[in-house]
């Protein structure tokens, strides 16, 4: 026996060329039909793993093996993947049919695109034959894929793409462009970034060909990098040469730095994927200078804008649409819809660059300022419309513009504009309570308040109340108090009867909650004196709500009920599904201490379902947490550990350890009843360490009162005490990462 070379053929799946070898002897066979390899294809070789493109490989696909297509285009921002998807789509397909790749990121003169294609198909130039018709000619009948890839700065060579199809039936074309070709039969595939988890998984194969492997501990700032980065590959390639270097930590911070746009990639890499500065540049000399400064200007806000938006501070002009259709088409810009208005926005990368254009060139201060002022102006219409029928297209829209709301409030503050931020911080309370975006505000007001020199008594007034509501929405009564009293003693001095009955309120909840019923009775009755003075049924209903707690407090859950019934009624009339949210919540509880079972599901229920329409996420939690009081009573235990483990999970992100150790010792009632008594004594220990030195409320001392003596038959005092004692250790440090499923330990 022996071998015969066949030379190096190019396999599918496999890199770098390999020597292929026939066995040769007596009685074997000598004659085969040629070699179903990639020696053939004018292909590059792949130097590592697709990751993350399943999809479009499939989809591509599929398009490509239809008979009635003829013209793919794979069509994305720079540094996408787009040729690299396109090499694994033409290297699978080489096995099959004729394949041919021809590169035109060095052509700058469209003419010079037949020459290109004919120099890749081995065509020559033939006297009074045109060269792109002599190529359509050699490669009809042979069914051949032909790959163009970077097509994007060479709008002319569309009409040689349309003439080569044209002369050639069967040949079928991939193209790669950050711009569609516009051409009939055209068929685009956007591609768009990696998803994190995806682009993690790449950031981690290309560590590891560079001898770099990733420790556990540092998944989290490898996700962060990948996010910073958009998800792009080209990105994530540049960045992650860097590793044999800088741990990924110290990468993260070079990206605050805003380094990312540096960063050099291997040198094997066309010039323009050098650095992602590079790579955007490309883009950006296919612009006109009205392109450009539009472009530009946008770059001013962060997470995107509505059209309307971008019309007031870009510019709009006779070309406005048209050049926000061109940076589209670049892959500059993006054009999103979201409950049917259009959204524009950039990836950060992108954004990045024109930002530094625009500091270098001296105009982003003023464009700062005319975004923070837009800003300022939707902040300041939110706080009617957030009290109102539109209430919840209103909390969805503050949303969406959160980012840009930062930039803006970052803005003022840094410019010296104080009470223009704190202004809009105030009128957008209800928003940040809603959300759960409760730190964030009191971290705005903190450094505002801090700043402010000689503040008008109604902004500081205003300040201090929202101040004292977010303070509340995570229990931190200590620091409330003292913020109540004097926003609503200036409230009085200013004349805000109204407002000052607000406060009044909430006061009275805060010490109620401490156990000074007397001294909240008190405060309840002079806001509802106040309530009356202004003739505001809103600030009437808020302190009917709050006296019915007090009345609640004292076991009279028959008057509590009734001024419950009274503030519900109020606040059906002013069409606010917030506040009935919160109504039918609280007579939701008298019900349930009055044994009144039904009657009390259905009304957390409704609180629960205007909270959910409204993203109200306190809300929300203080509902699930009473159903699933409900269902454990019921023993529904599965569907009560699934509603607590909700509510816990919002009372943690917003730091409410109050209510965190409500949740926990329901918890324990379910780990009980599922026989778990070790696990339940330790939930009830490190609901001692969030509670302090709170007193039990009425929601956990029935769960206590029949948990305890169980888990003390079941454990002994002693080992109860112990474990108990060992959840206490965990404390405030309890999160969900702690709180596992419960189940059975028998």
């Amino acid at each position: 026996l022996s071998f015969r070379s066949l030379g190096r053929h190019r396999l599918k799946d496999v890199p770098d060329p390999e020597q292929l070898f026939q066995l040769v002897g007596p009685d074997l066979p000598d004659a085969f039909p040629p070699l179903r390899t990639l020696g053939g294809a004018t292909l590059p070789a792949l130097h590592h793993r697709l990751v993350g493109r399943g999809s479009d490989l499939s989809a591509i696909n599929a398009l490509l093996t239809r008979p009635d297509v003829r013209l793919v285009t794979i069509a994305g921002p720079g540094g996408a993947g787009k040729s690299r998807l396109a090499l694994e789509i033409a290297g699978a397909a080489a096995v099959e049919r004729q394949v041919h790749l021809v590169g035109l990121a060095p052509i700058s003169d469209p003419d010079l695109v037949p020459a290109a294609i004919a120099r890749a198909v081995g065509v020559r130039e033939s006297p009074g034959h045109a060269l792109i018709d002599a190529v359509g000619d050699a490669l009809a009948g042979t069914g051949t894929l032909l790959v163009l890839d970077n097509l994007e700065h060479l709008p002319t060579a569309a009409e040689h793409v349309r003439r080569l199809l044209d002369r050639a039936a069967d040949v079928t074309l991939l193209t790669t462009s950050r711009v569609p070709l516009r051409l009939s039969g055209e068929h685009v595939v956007p591609l768009g970034a990696l998803p994190i988890d995806d682009a993690s998984e790449l950031f981690a194969e290309l560590a590891a060909a560079r001898g770099v492997v990733l420790q556990k501990e540092a998944l989290p700032s490898v996700r962060e990098i990948c996010r910073r980065l958009d998800g792009l590959p080209l990105a994530i390639e540049l960045v992650a040469a860097r590793l044999v270097v800088l741990p990924p930590a110290q990468i993260l911070q070079a990206l605050d730095q805003g380094l990312a746009l540096e960063m050099e990639g291997p040198i094997d890499l066309p010039e323009r994927q050098r650095t992602l500065r590079a790579t955007i540049e490309w883009s950006y000399r296919l612009l006109t200078d009205r392109q450009r400064e539009l472009h530009e200007a946008l770059a001013v806000f962060a997470g995107g804008c509505t059209l309307a938006d971008a019309q007031v501070i870009a510019g709009s002009g006779p070309r406005f649409l048209a050049d926000l259709e061109s940076l589209v088409a670049l892959s500059l810009l993006r054009s999103d819809v979201w409950d049917g208005e259009v959204r524009l926005s950039m990836l950060e990368t992108v954004r990045s660059h024109a930002v530094s254009r625009l500091e270098s060139d001296g105009r982003f201060e003023e464009l700062r300022m005319r975004h923070a002022e837009r800003f300022l102006q939707l902040a300041a219409q939110a706080e009617e419309e957030l009290s109102g029928p539109r209430q919840s297209d209103w909390l969805a829209r503050v949303e969406s513009e959160l980012d840009n709301i930062r930039a803006a409030l970052d803005w003022c503050l840094s410019s010296g504009r104080v009470e223009e931020a704190l202004r809009a911080v105030s009128a957008l309370g209800r928003f940040w309570r809603a959300h759960g975006h409760v730190r964030e505000a009191r971290r705005w007001l903190s450094m505002g308040l801090a700043l402010a020199n000689d503040l008008p008594d109604d902004v500081r007034a205003d300040a201090l109340w929202t101040a004292a509501r977010q303070a509340t929405a995570q229990g931190d009564f200590d620091n409330a108090v003292p913020l109540l009293e004097e926003a609503a003693a200036t409230f009085r001095l200013l004349g805000r009867s109204r407002q000052a009955a607000f406060a009044l309120s909430e006061l009275g909840w805060v010490v109620l909650e401490r156990g000074e019923t007397d001294e909240a009775e008190s405060l309840c009755r002079d806001a509802l004196a106040l309530a009356d003075e202004s003739g505001d049924a809103r600030a009437r209903s808020g302190a009917l709500r709050v006296l019915s707690d007090v009345f609640a407090a004292r076991d009279d859950l028959s008057q509590a009920i009734a001024l419950q019934e009274e503030a519900l009624a109020l606040r059906r009339t002013l069409g606010d599904p917030l506040l009935v949210s919160d109504a039918t919540y609280h007579l939701g509880v008298s019900l349930f201490r009055r044994g009144e079972i039904d009657k009390a599901r259905e009304a957390f229920e409704e609180s629960l379902a205007l909270a959910r329409g409204l993203g109200e996420e306190s809300q929300q939690a203080a509902a699930l947490f009473m159903l699933a009081e409900l269902d454990l009573l019921a023993g529904e235990l599965d569907r009560a550990e699934t509603q607590v483990l909700e509510s816990l999970a919002v009372y943690t992100r917003i730091e409410n350890d109050r209510d965190r150790a409500e949740c926990l010792v329901v918890l324990a009632g379910i780990a009980t009843a599922k026989k778990s008594f070790e696990q339940a004594a330790r939930l009830l220990g490190a609901a001692d360490a969030l509670r302090g030195d709170a007193p039990l409320d009425v929601y956990e001392a029935p769960v206590l009162e029949r948990v305890l003596p169980e888990l003390e038959v079941a454990l002994g005092e002693d080992r109860l005490a112990r474990l108990r004692a060992e959840g206490a250790r965990l404390g405030a440090a309890t999160s969900l990462r702690e709180v596992v499923p419960v189940g059975s330990e028998e």
